[in-house]
């Protein structure tokens, strides 16, 4: 009797170990949550608003900060140029409209005068405002407008000096000469205004092909 008692233990000892293994059912892992469609876009609209800012940022830092003081002075001739286009249009204005009964400018003239100034006028405008929204225009086309506006200006002078000499040159003088040293000056300008053409294209030239300005 005791020995089959101890004997039936550890069968039992045995077979409850068993048990509890065959019993326990292991734990699986539970599936990753996914990440829902809301929270994508969300993610996304928050890295591309940060990449916006860094780029804006460094946009900034480059045009301002930069030691190159050469991206000032496309600027400075254009305000120059513009400055130069009103007083040229300025000073033409009245030999322009008193040369019916007298002439003082012809009519050829004053078509190319009006014509250079007036369409390198809104040039000027149109380049400093995309300065101020940071839209720049590209060099290569800049040049090509800065080699028209200096041929256009050395024409539009010559021929208002060229009409201001034959002018002079005639037996009589007109009774008012104020309207001829306006034209003189408004030709004087033109000059001018062809030189700052001739600078702001070396320069734009220059700074785009060493990758200065875009």
């Amino acid at each position: 009797m005791g020995n089959s008692k101890i004997s039936r233990d550890p069968k039992k000892e045995e077979s409850s170990p068993t048990v509890e293994e065959e019993g326990v059912v292991p734990a699986e892992p539970l599936p990753a949550q996914k990440p829902s469609q809301n929270e994508i876009s969300r993610i996304t609209m928050a890295n591309a608003e940060s990449g916006a800012d860094q780029a804006d940022r460094g946009m900034r830092k480059e045009y301002f900060n930069s030691s190159g003081a050469g991206k000032f002075l496309p600027p400075v001739l254009k305000l120059l140029e513009l400055a130069v286009a009103i007083v040229c249009i300025g000073l033409i204005d009245d030999p322009a409209h008193h040369s019916r009964l007298r002439v003082f400018i012809s009519s050829r003239t004053v078509a190319l005068a009006y014509g250079t100034f007036v369409l390198f006028l809104v040039f000027s405008v149109v380049y400093l405002f995309g300065k101020v929204i940071r839209d720049n225009f590209p060099w290569k086309l800049s040049s090509l407008l800065n080699l028209t506006g200096f041929i256009l200006y050395l024409a539009t002078a010559a021929c208002i000096l060229n009409d201001w000499s034959e002018t002079k040159n005639r037996n009589y003088w007109p009774p008012n000469t104020q309207r001829m040293d306006f034209l003189c000056g408004a030709g004087s300008v033109a000059v001018v205004g062809a030189l700052f053409y001739l600078i702001d294209l070396i320069v734009t030239v220059r700074l785009g092909m060493k990758g200065e300005i875009e």
